[in-house]
C-alpha cells in the first residue's frame, strides 16, 4: 500500500472520529464531521429545550471569535509555540495556501517535531486575553430571553471550546458554526475544513460565513439579527444582514479599513465599535429597542 493510501485511510479514519464525537453547547448536543450541513446546525441550534416554549420575537446575536471575543488571533498566537524562522516561513505561506493548511502544518509540527500535545496547546489558548469588555457584553446578551448567542468562526472547534470553558461561558451559546476538530489518540489536534464551498470569493474555500448566517435567518426565526466582526469574511455575513439588522464593526481593523470601499454594500444599520465597553455603549439600546 502506497504513502497516498495510507493517507487517505488515515484522513478516513479522522473523519469517523469525528461523526462520532459530539460537542454539547449548553443542554443540546450536536454532530460535527468534515461534511457538516447547515441543515444539521440548525437542527441543533437551540439553548435548551426551554426556547421551544417561549413566544414573541427573537433576536440573534451572532459573534466572530478571534480579534472579536479574544484580542488576538488564535492561529497566530499557537504558532508561537514553534521556533521563530519555522514560524515565520509558514507565515509566508498563508496567502497562498489559507489559514486552515496554515494551523494544520502549525499543530503537526507541533506534535511531530516539537513533542507539544493538545494540552499544551490548549492551556495557550485559554490564557488569551479577551477583548476588553467583551465578557460583560456576552453575558450580557445571554441575560436577555429573547437573545439567542451564537459564534461563527473561521477558527475551530478545539481552540473556541478551550476558551469558553475557561471563562465558564460554554453554556451562554446556543451553537458554535467552526471548523471541526478533535485530539488523536496520539494527542496531536486534528482540524478538518466546515465545508469545501467554490461559491463564496469573500471567504476561504473551507468556510463561507455568509451561507451560515443566510441559513439563519431564512429559518424565520429571529426578527433581528445582530452581527460582530472585524474582518473581510464577516463582511459576507454582514452583507446578508437586511435593513433592521445591525452589523457591529471593530474600528482599526481589517474590515473598518475596508469600509469605505464596501459600505454601500450593507443594507443594515452598521456601527463601529472599538472595544466591548464602548460596543455594550452602542449595542445595548439597539437590543431593547
Amino acid at each position: 500500500m502506497c504513502f497516498v493510501d495510507l493517507y487517505v485511510l488515515y484522513v478516513n479514519e479522522c473523519v469517523l472520529i469525528l461523526k462520532s464525537k459530539l460537542f454539547v453547547f449548553h443542554t443540546k448536543m450536536f454532530a460535527i464531521s468534515r461534511s457538516l450541513r447547515m441543515s444539521r446546525c440548525l437542527s441543533g441550534f437551540r439553548r435548551g429545550l426551554s426556547l421551544s416554549c417561549q413566544s414573541g420575537p427573537r433576536i440573534l446575536a451572532a459573534i466572530d471569535f478571534d480579534r472579536t471575543i479574544v484580542e488576538e488571533d488564535s492561529y497566530l498566537a499557537v504558532s508561537r509555540l514553534l521556533p521563530t524562522r519555522q514560524r515565520q516561513e509558514l507565515q509566508e505561506q498563508i496567502r497562498k495556501s489559507g489559514w486552515l493548511a496554515f494551523i494544520a502544518r502549525v499543530l503537526q509540527l507541533l506534535h511531530g517535531e516539537h513533542k507539544v500535545n493538545s494540552a499544551s496547546v490548549g492551556m495557550l489558548v485559554r490564557r488569551l486575553p479577551a477583548v476588553p469588555g467583551m465578557l460583560r457584553v456576552v453575558r450580557r446578551l445571554a441575560r436577555n430571553p429573547k437573545v439567542d448567542l451564537c459564534i461563527v468562526s473561521d477558527a475551530n472547534s478545539f481552540f473556541i471550546g478551550e476558551w469558553l470553558r475557561e471563562y465558564a461561558i460554554e453554556c451562554l451559546f446556543a451553537g458554535v458554526f467552526t471548523n471541526p476538530a478533535c485530539v488523536q489518540s496520539s494527542g496531536e489536534v486534528l482540524v478538518l475544513p466546515y465545508e469545501e464551498q467554490g461559491h463564496c470569493e469573500l471567504c476561504p474555500s473551507n468556510f463561507c460565513k455568509g451561507a451560515v448566517l443566510e441559513e439563519l435567518i431564512c429559518s424565520g426565526k429571529y426578527e433581528r439579527v445582530i452581527y460582530v466582526g472585524d474582518s473581510c469574511n464577516d463582511l459576507c455575513a454582514m452583507k446578508r444582514l437586511r435593513e433592521k439588522d445591525v452589523a457591529c464593526i471593530r474600528r482599526g481593523f481589517e474590515l473598518f479599513g475596508k469600509l469605505a470601499a464596501h459600505g454601500r454594500d450593507l443594507n443594515c444599520h452598521v456601527l463601529t465599535w472599538r472595544d466591548g465597553h464602548e460596543l455594550e455603549e452602542l449595542l445595548m439600546p439597539k437590543i431593547v429597542a
